[in-house]
């Protein structure tokens, strides 16, 4: 059996036979590898055994290599580059990148935070290319199968395999049409809880009707609100408050981003605790420069 078949390979022997086929010696070899003049001997004495060929003679004052040397040369400097490429740290440029990204995002994101996210990609990444895919009930799924890389999330964020980075914190108020019995008291901040529940309402449906933190505040209160829309979309319902009675509870940003013509927006009349907003990935995504770029810049 040939020898070189029968033994471990050794990538520091390829580095020794490049630094030797490209500096003529083994001095100038041991120098450029911060190696011992012996161990590069050594070194290259093993090599030859390996590959049964001298590899290298004296020729005036330097080495010069064997044919079969020759033939080896451009081979394990290509090996060398490629493990190069491989152990060398990723990189991610902004500016030159044609990545996809895909983000799993809710009308709330959509109209509050991911107008400034598209404007930064825009000036720093205009190559790369973000795709938006609506949250449901699959959307932790979704993220753990690498269908999308990021989430916006407005609860208590996942544990793991998932990662959480808070953004802010938000807080709902309420709206209500100008031409509402109650709107006078409302723009005046004087409606009372039982104002506030003498009145239909119009809601977003959540991923799960129990993280609704203004029916988890009434449930402690004993107290229900009369929903008779639901829908999963934030900016139709805004549209639907407009020439009725329905009274509708939002968050904060999303009011002030909202077309607030012949409406009223108003403090709840109940403590409803501000929630933490997040965008969760996978672990497993956690050291990606892209992503790490993506999300400093939603950090931001």
């Amino acid at each position: 059996m040939n020898r070189m078949h029968s033994a471990r390979p050794d990538l520091n022997l390829l580095l020794i036979f490049d630094a030797v086929a490209s500096t003529g010696s083994v001095t100038r070899a041991a120098i450029q590898l911060s190696l011992s003049q012996p161990a590069v001997s050594h070194a290259l004495n093993r090599l030859r055994d390996l590959l049964g060929d001298p590899l290298f003679v004296r020729s005036g004052n330097g080495l010069t290599p064997t044919k079969h040397a020759e033939s080896l040369i451009l081979p394990i400097r290509e090996i060398l580059e490629n493990v190069g490429r491989v152990f060398a740290p990723p990189a991610f440029d902004p500016a030159t990148s044609t990545q996809t990204f895909r983000i799993g995002a809710s009308d709330y994101a959509m109209m509050t935070v991911l107008p400034d996210l598209v404007r930064a990609v825009r000036l720093n990444a205009p190559d790369t290319r973000v795709e938006i895919r609506g949250v449901g009930e699959v959307s932790l799924k979704q993220l753990e199968s690498g269908e999308i890389d990021l989430l916006f999330w407005g609860a208590a964020p996942p544990t793991s395999p998932f990662v959480a980075l808070e953004l802010f914190r938000e807080r709902f108020v309420g709206l209500m049409c100008a031409r509402h019995p109650l709107a006078i008291k409302a723009g005046q901040n004087a409606l009372t809880l039982d104002d506030y529940l003498a009145y239909p309402h119009i809601m977003v449906t959540f991923r799960d009707p129990r993280h609704s933190p203004i029916d988890a505040r009434l449930a402690e209160l004993q107290r229900t609100r009369n929903v008779r829309i639901a829908t999963p979309n934030f900016a139709s319902n805004v549209a639907s408050v407009r020439g009725t009675d329905l009274i509708m509870s939002l968050p904060s940003r999303l009011a002030a981003s909202s077309d607030n013509r012949d409406l009223i927006q108003f403090e709840l009349p109940l403590e409803v605790p501000p929630y933490p907003y997040s965008i969760v990935w996978h672990r497993r995504s956690d050291q990606d420069p892209s992503m790490i770029w993506l999300r400093n810049r939603l950090a931001r």
